[in-house]
């Protein structure tokens, strides 16, 4: 009786590790299943990501053009352009009143090409307190004008030959202001919040880059006899 039981015990565990092997199995291959979709996710996502990025534009096969000016609400007139042609990432001017968008590294494509990397090229740095010029003359906010005090700004018009009510109007994180598409038109100013801010007055040197047309709202005013540095009592080298 005793060899019969032990038999008969054995046959049962055998029968039990037949029935539950896959079962346990299957459940430890469901969590598995689970954890390697969600890392597959993740790394699509992070792809996707980095693609998007890679191919936003301006890419490394884009040439864009965008007239500037810096306003003065003190003298109610632009400065002279910018005279450096320092060019250490492709975003640039050739003293002409344009930024000259053609990256060379993808370090400055898509959102990180900024404002900042045009003043970093001219050799100006652009903060809430004021718009430090090349040679040193700075054009400090919190000047009075008209009764009311400067700040520093961005305006953005994305179409330089509509012109018209500009697109975006940036106070705070200036250098970060991106650059969108071809064509467009900014003006940095020191101006009192909601004052009228004028289109760059280098649209017509715009129009001779680009062959393109004049549009509605568009009449540059007279660009001779413009302050520049010097006029602020800085000596240029």
């Amino acid at each position: 009786m005793g060899k019969a039981s032990s038999a008969k015990k054995i046959a049962r565990a055998e029968k039990a590790v037949l029935a539950s092997g896959p079962t346990e199995r299957r459940q430890l291959g469901y969590p598995s299943a689970v954890a390697l979709v969600i890392v597959l996710g993740l790394a699509l996502v992070v792809f996707a990501r980095a693609t998007r990025d890679a191919e936003a534009s301006p890419t490394l096969q884009d040439h864009w053009h965008a007239a500037y000016g810096v306003w003065d609400c003190v003298t109610e007139s632009f400065l002279t352009p910018f005279q450096s042609e320092f060019d250490p990432e492709g975003i640039h001017s050739h003293q002409d009143g344009l930024i000259h968008i053609h990256p060379f590294t993808s370090s400055v494509t898509g959102k990180e090409a900024r404002i900042g990397v045009f003043l970093n090229a001219m050799g100006a740095s652009l903060s809430d307190s004021g718009l430090e010029l090349p040679g040193g003359a700075n054009l400090d906010s919190g000047v009075t004008c008209n009764g009311e005090e400067a700040i520093m700004q961005v305006i953005r018009w994305e179409n330089a030959f509509i012109g018209g009510e500009p697109t975006n109007i940036f106070t705070e994180n200036l250098e970060d202001v991106r650059f969108l598409n071809d064509r467009e038109a900014y003006t940095i100013a020191r101006a009192p919040a909601g004052a009228d801010i004028p289109l760059p007055t280098s649209i017509n040197n715009l129009e001779g880059v680009l062959g393109g047309r004049s549009g509605p709202g568009i009449d540059p005013p007279n660009t001779t006899n413009v302050p520049g540095p010097q006029d602020f009592g800085v000596e240029l080298d």
